[in-house]
């Protein structure tokens, strides 16, 4: 997965606050981000930690509520943090990403009747997520800051609802393990004066239209989910850098495949030339552009479940028998050979020298 976006990416959110630049290069260097922000003569493929930039988020979310929200409005007033694990969890074991969004459709309709929400519609070729925002001041059900801040209200406006698509978007790459390449985005409210949001879906925004929404190829649909309850876990604790790291279309052939291999090794993994149809590519041809990189299919699988194998020993007391459950072998002996082909040595003894 990348570690790093653009700094283009963090510098369109940046141009969304509405703090005086004296006070936010003070509020910047107090949260230790990068000053590099402010320049807008940086080197076109400068790029930042994505960790960087989910704070910059949560800044942004914090610095703007109170401007946008106005008098009269119940920053407050927010749902408890466990009802939407329990919709992540639905649609993190709904299979592929069509049943998954039909999910949340439904948990929005049934959580708050009339309130924000969302349908996914089928359209020939494409899919289309159109939103509903309510006008009625209370936060939004669909803004995925919710989703782990409890302290976060909902954005009002444009912004608002700029972001919560755009959260939305990306939370969808990454239950598939897939940057999602959105075909059109179309905004109801009239465009922002200075305002270009198009770095923020990856595609142009048409503003004044008749609906809220984005439009996707549905081959995107048939994609299966790839996350496991443990990466569910680091999404929430992090939210939202893990959505950044699913970059768009950039980044190593090898990177993007172990986002596709993904990390719920409970589950098929995906073979070679279903690795090769999801990134429009020929067997042959992903075969080659994974040798240039020095790496292969079997090597990029096998490094995947290392590293859960070890995040695993790192964050519980698993038994060797969980472990290997959890990394998808299927006994133990077989996954103490691995792991110790991998490591040079025993789960036991990488607990015992790492201190875990």
């Amino acid at each position: 997965m990348a570690d790093t976006i653009p700094l283009r990416y963090a510098q369109s959110l940046l141009r969304l606050a509405r703090v005086p630049p004296e006070q936010l290069r003070r509020d910047l260097t107090e949260l230790k981000l990068p000053l590099v922000l402010f320049q807008e003569s940086a080197l076109p493929d400068a790029r930042i930690p994505v960790d960087d930039y989910g704070r910059l988020f949560i800044y942004l979310v914090h610095s703007l509520q109170p401007e946008l929200a106005g008098a009269g409005s119940n920053l407050d007033s927010t749902l408890q943090f466990s009802a939407y694990r329990m919709m992540f969890q639905a649609m993190l074991h709904a299979g592929t990403l069509e049943p998954a969004l039909q999910r949340a459709a439904v948990y929005f309709q049934r959580l708050h009747a009339g309130a924000d929400g969302f349908r996914l519609e089928v359209d020939g070729d494409h899919a289309v997520c159109r939103f509903h925002f309510s006008n009625d001041g209370r936060r939004s059900l669909v803004s995925p800051e919710n989703f782990s801040m409890e302290q976060l209200g909902w954005l009002p406006g444009l912004t608002g609802q700029i972001l919560s698509m755009s959260m939305w978007h990306r939370l969808c790459g990454w239950f598939i393990g897939s940057f999602i390449d959105l075909e059109s985005v179309e905004m109801r409210q009239a465009r922002t004066p200075g305002r270009d949001y198009a770095e923020t879906f990856g595609c142009p925004v048409r503003f004044g239209a008749a609906q809220d929404a984005y439009r996707f190829h549905r081959r995107y649909l048939h994609f299966p989910i790839v996350q496991s309850e443990a990466s569910l876990d680091r999404l929430l604790q992090t939210y939202p850098a893990e959505l950044l790291r699913i970059s768009p279309g950039g980044g190593s052939i090898a990177g993007r495949v172990r986002q596709l291999i993904g990390t719920d090794f409970q589950r098929p993994l995906p073979g070679l030339p279903e690795v090769a149809e999801r990134l429009h590519m020929t067997v042959p041809t992903l075969h080659r552009r994974l040798r240039e990189e020095g790496t292969s299919f079997q090597q990029l699988k096998d490094q995947s479940r290392r590293d859960a194998a070890i995040a695993y020993l790192t964050q519980g007391d698993y038994t060797t028998a969980q472990l290997a459950e959890l990394t998808g072998f299927s006994d133990s002996s077989t996954f103490h050979r691995a792991f110790r082909k991998w490591t040079g040595l025993t789960p036991q003894e990488y607990r015992e020298r790492h201190g875990t």
